[in-house]
Order: C-alpha cells, then sequence, then structure tokens
C-alpha cells in the first residue's frame, strides 16, 4: 500500500510538471541603492557610468524575459512607473535619476525591447522594529548584541568595512560582485537569524511584553520577502526562459532559498554569469 502510495505521488507531480520543458532562469542581483550614497558618490558620472554599461551589457546578454525591480506595485498609481518608462523608452531620453531602478532596470528593459519594467516590492516594518529593539536593548543590557559582541552572532562583512570608502578604492561593477559573493551573502543572513534572535524578554516560559522582540524582526523580514517572491510569482505566465531581478542585498538570500525551493524555477548563481569580485578578503579591503 505505502509503495502504490509513492507511486501516485511521483505519477501526479509528472503531470503538474507535463509541459515544462525546462525551468525558469532566475538571475537575482543583489545591489546597494544608487541613490542612497555620499554626495560624493554619484553614479552619474562618467566612470561610474562605463561600469553600470559593462554591468547591463552583461546582463542584457542573458536575455531575460521580464525584468523586476524594487518598487511596490500596489502604489503604481502614484509612482507611475510604468508611464514614465514607455515616455523614456520612446523617447530615447537620457537617464539622469541615479537609482539602480532606473540605471539598470530600465536600461536593460529598454536595450532588450521589453515593453514594461515590473515591480515587486513590499512594504516592511524594519524601521520601526529596529528602533524598539535598539531602545529596549539600551534600557534592559543587550547592547552587546547590536554590537555583535556576543559569542554565536555573525557581524555582516558589509559592517565590517566603510562601504562608502570601499566603493571609491575599486569599481563600481567589482563591488557589486563583491555584495552578491557567496561570503557576503552568508554574513548577510547569518546576522538576521542568530542575532536579532536572542534580543528581547528572552525567558520562553515566560510569554510578556517584549517576548522575544527582536524575533518580530526578523520574522517581519521574512514575511516581506516572501511577499516580494508572491509578487514575483504573480506576473509571469510560465512561459519565460529567464527573469532578471535586482533588488536590495540583504533580500536576495531568502528569496534565492524561495526561488530555489519551487521546482519550476533554477537560480543560476552570480558566479556563473557576473563574475566573481577581486576582492578576496578583508586585509585587502582595509587596505
Amino acid at each position: 500500500m505505502k509503495n502504490l502510495f509513492i507511486t501516485l505521488l511521483v505519477f501526479i507531480g509528472m503531470i503538474n510538471l507535463e509541459g515544462q520543458t525546462s525551468k525558469i532562469k532566475v538571475y537575482l542581483l543583489g545591489t546597494f541603492h544608487f541613490a542612497q550614497t555620499e554626495k560624493s558618490y554619484n553614479v552619474l558620472d562618467g566612470e561610474h557610468q562605463k561600469e553600470i554599461n559593462k554591468l547591463n551589457d552583461i546582463v542584457v546578454k542573458l536575455n531575460p524575459d521580464k525584468v523586476f525591480v524594487e518598487r511596490m506595485p500596489e502604489f503604481e498609481y502614484m509612482n507611475k512607473m510604468h508611464s514614465l518608462y514607455t515616455v523614456l523608452a520612446n523617447t530615447k531620453q537620457e537617464i539622469v535619476n541615479p537609482n539602480e531602478i532606473y540605471q539598470v532596470g530600465f536600461k536593460v528593459a529598454m536595450r532588450l525591447g521589453h515593453k514594461k519594467v515590473f515591480a515587486c516590492d513590499s512594504p516592511g516594518k524594519f524601521g520601526m522594529l529596529y528602533k524598539e529593539i535598539k531602545n529596549y536593548a539600551e534600557l534592559n543590557n543587550q547592547t552587546e548584541f547590536l554590537s555583535y559582541k556576543k559569542y554565536g552572532e555573525t557581524e555582516p562583512l558589509t559592517s565590517r568595512i566603510n562601504s562608502d570608502s570601499l566603493r571609491t578604492k575599486i569599481p563600481l561593477l567589482d563591488y557589486i560582485k563583491f555584495l552578491n559573493s557567496n561570503a557576503v551573502q552568508a554574513s548577510s543572513q547569518a546576522s538576521y537569524v542568530n542575532m536579532y534572535t536572542r534580543i528581547g524578554q528572552t525567558n520562553v516560559y515566560k510569554s510578556s511584553e517584549n517576548y522575544l522582540l527582536g524575533t518580530e524582526l526578523v520574522a517581519d523580514w521574512y514575511r516581506r520577502n516572501i511577499y516580494i517572491y508572491s509578487k514575483i510569482l504573480n506576473q509571469i505566465d510560465y512561459s519565460e526562459k529567464s527573469i532578471f531581478i535586482i533588488i536590495g542585498n540583504d533580500h536576495v538570500p531568502i528569496l534565492n532559498h524561495l526561488f530555489q525551493s519551487n521546482p519550476f524555477f533554477e537560480v543560476i548563481n552570480t558566479d556563473k554569469w557576473l563574475g566573481k569580485s577581486k576582492v578576496k578578503s578583508l586585509k585587502e579591503i582595509k587596505k
């Protein structure tokens, strides 16, 4: 009877996959926010534009069927991103907004002849929850957690360096490769799950005010990324061969996991299509 049940499950799985000749490739790119850097770092200057063009050349060669950017689709009536894209695509105007949505998302989609760019972001409560966590930690002798001084915590690689300084030392494209390296991605994700989850009223046998307060932040972070993933799924029709997503770097580990868990998708590691960063160690970064 057990063998029959297993056979039925396999048969049902085959039916669900019928008609799918290959998995949809997911090219997921983590980035810093181009418009949120020091004033002296201007992505619109000549050298940075060359680097952005190199990045866009790489993505265009991938020929994704859809481009997704970090914008909330439910606020399209206010943002009017689709209208702006149509105007820029039709008039070939120079794109002067430094945001990566425009410098990468729009430019790539235009070169590929896409009719629109797809929004996929979702709201979260990180800022509000972090403020609560910080206040609680200061009042309850837990500030060492926030400074990564407790055993069992992982400090993100991007917190161990001066990111603004590093960006001035290496080409923009190489910095993006650095952000997408396995080491940076792993340390970013680890900090969420082994630092924040230890802040708050942590006596698990006593439910009271501020019970596992830091865990609320982590849960909300996962919630936000699951909604982003859902918004992407609900804007594809499974005829796509590949999709490209450009999004804030910390989102990548969870989105990676979600797409890898879906048998209809194949996440392509950035090492394979973007290349590896020339930055090899923290010592090299701090020189």
